[in-house]
């Protein structure tokens, strides 16, 4: 732990950098110059990052690339994966739940003192706070330029964008902006500390869940084992150290976050009324995955397993009869979104998102990416954008693709499971089918992606691992903890590619494609050891299945045979 809590002391300081072209945290603030401090005297003539980024594109067009900077964030970054896959080995056998959770604390306070942010999203956060408790305005259609006399305004890129995120976001931030007011503290920084610790309670609440629906994931006959309870430590201790999760939840603030602790808040529901069979469990399981949508509205794409669980529940009764329970339970989520929105509607004004929002027609961070700025590279054609809220005519296209590529495979998932009933029998199966779905939409479905997006996954992913015992064997072995450890690598590593310089230097054996545009490529090449990793194991397990099926029994001389054909030889 201490060695941990070293390595991410080392990244904090490295991250102020200001070829890194990150942002100040508390910018403004008596906070942020002493928080700062320590990196001015390890890096002396260094400069650091400033308040507000430049907003002049052909001047950091010019700036070289800080080829020793970047090798610092990159050796920042490695250092601090290599150490959380040491202790996924190592650590499991001599620890405790209650270690866990005090470490992962402590590694969450240094992370919630760090200068710099690697997002800016958290000040958007806190400017649609500002418009619904401050100003009193629709927080959902406002767009920030209302507020341009507002110190926040400063801070912010997307400025002519209504919310991304739905009223249960809303809700949380203007409770804590309410919260901000009442202490007398109106400025920024104060925000965004108050968004940081929200961040680290909901990461050490996912992880008491995880925790706890390992346990439920128990029989009720069944008594626990020594080696289940190493199974169940090295689950949770994957998700609490996770660099990915700690930093997107305790430095940049993110929601998603708070979309884990409601996923997995709806998994220990699940698990509850497994055991009991009571409804109000399952209709509270549902309503949490509701406000999952609400804050974000793409985690609509998980529900619908939830359905095709409790379809198959039930295969030996009419069809009717099975629908009744699932049909209620998608009459409830459905009703749930209509109340929360009901209130920011404003005539369908919520709806101008869907025409606005940059992931409805850019490329980012994704092998889409890649490929339109190749074709442009052979095609010799300038990307431009129609407006700064929309991309170019070949981003737009590859959106296009991308939507119906998801669509089809979408849509083959859900005909597989319900041509297959029993491949989703098993609340285990759910969570992998939720955690695969939400995969598909972020590798395939998507243009847009940010190392944020797959917080859910990694949760949901871990579940799995530790609640179906035809998996537990994986989580101690060397291959996940080398697998899992690589995966937070590449996802961090994408923040490397927006360094200052990355836009202007090609690559060596062709020029005219830039290092940056290989961020998508980059961070998505954990598939390469995840892919063969579960279809190796699913080997494994269905070797397993088969030694363990009992032997057919011998029929008795005479039985089973054809009483035509008996006493004849076979004839060629």
């Amino acid at each position: 732990m201490l060695l941990l809590g070293m390595a991410l002391m080392a990244l904090g300081l490295i991250l102020p950098l200001r070829a890194l072209y990150f942002y100040q945290a508390f910018p403004g603030s008596w906070v942020e110059h002493w928080l700062l401090l320590p990196t001015h005297l390890l890096f002396p003539h260094q400069p650091l990052v400033s308040s507000r980024h430049p907003l002049d594109n052909q001047a950091l067009h010019n700036v070289p690339l800080n080829w020793h900077d970047l090798l610092l964030l990159g050796g920042g970054l490695a250092l601090v994966c290599l150490l959380y896959l040491l202790a996924l080995r190592a650590l499991p056998p001599l620890i405790s739940y209650r270690f866990i959770l005090l470490s992962t604390a402590f590694l969450g306070f240094i992370l919630v003192l760090y200068p710099a942010l690697t997002s800016q999203d958290v000040f958007s956060y806190i400017t649609y706070a500002r418009i619904g408790v401050i100003y009193h305005l629709n927080p959902l259609t406002t767009l920030p330029i209302a507020i341009s006399h507002d110190p926040i305004y400063q801070y912010i890129f997307w400025t002519t964008q209504p919310s991304a995120y739905g009223p249960t976001w809303i809700a949380c931030t203007s409770l804590l902006q309410w919260l901000a007011l009442q202490l007398h503290h109106s400025s920024v920084w104060s925000m965004v500390l108050l968004l940081r610790l929200f961040g680290l309670t909901m990461h050490l609440g996912a992880t008491i869940l995880l925790w706890s629906s390992s346990g439920l994931a128990l029989a009720p006959q069944e008594a626990p084992s020594p080696r289940l309870r190493l199974v169940r430590l090295t689950a949770t201790l994957a998700l609490a150290w996770n660099p990915l999760l700690l930093l997107e939840a305790c430095v940049n603030a993110h929601n998603d976050a708070t979309i884990l602790f409601l996923i997995m808040l709806a998994c220990w529901l699940l698990f509850h009324w497994q055991r009991r069979q009571q409804l109000p469990w399952l209709l509270a399981a549902t309503l949490v995955l509701a406000l999952a949508a609400c804050l974000k509205i793409t985690f609509i794409v998980i529900f619908p397993g939830l359905l095709l669980f409790l379809l198959a529940r039930e295969e030996r009764r009419p069809f009717w009869q099975r629908l009744r329970l699932p049909a209620a339970m998608l009459l409830a989520y459905a009703g749930c979104i209509v109340l929360l929105y009901w209130p920011f509607w404003q005539h369908g004004a919520v709806l101008r998102l869907f025409q606005v929002n940059p992931s409805a027609s850019m490329a980012r961070n994704t092998p889409y990416e890649f490929l339109v700025h190749l074709y442009a590279t052979i095609a010799q054609i300038r990307l431009i954008q129609i407006d700064p809220n929309t991309g170019s005519y070949p981003e737009i296209i590859a959106h296009a693709i991308a939507s119906l590529l998801f669509v089809l495979a979408y849509g083959s998932l859900c005909l597989y499971t319900l041509r297959r009933p029993a491949s989703i029998r098993s609340l285990p199966a759910l969570f992998g089918w939720m955690a695969l779905a939400w995969l598909l939409f972020c590798f395939v479905g998507s243009t847009w992606f940010w190392p944020w997006y797959l917080v859910s996954w990694v949760g949901l992913s871990l579940l799995v691992l530790a609640s179906d015992k035809s998996w537990q064997s994986l989580l101690r072995s060397r291959a996940f903890a080398v697998t899992t450890a690589f995966t937070a690598f590449c996802m961090l590593s994408i923040y490397a590619g927006y360094v200052w310089g990355m836009e202007r230097t090609g690559l060596p054996f062709f020029p005219g494609l830039q290092i940056s545009w290989l961020r998508g490529l980059w961070g998505w090449s954990f598939l390469l050891l995840l892919i063969p990793l579960m279809l190796a194991q699913r080997r494994r397990q269905r070797t397993w299945s088969t030694l363990a099926a009992p032997p057919l029994p011998l029929a008795s001389r005479g039985q089973g045979r054809d009483p035509q054909r008996q006493g004849r030889l076979p004839v060629s």
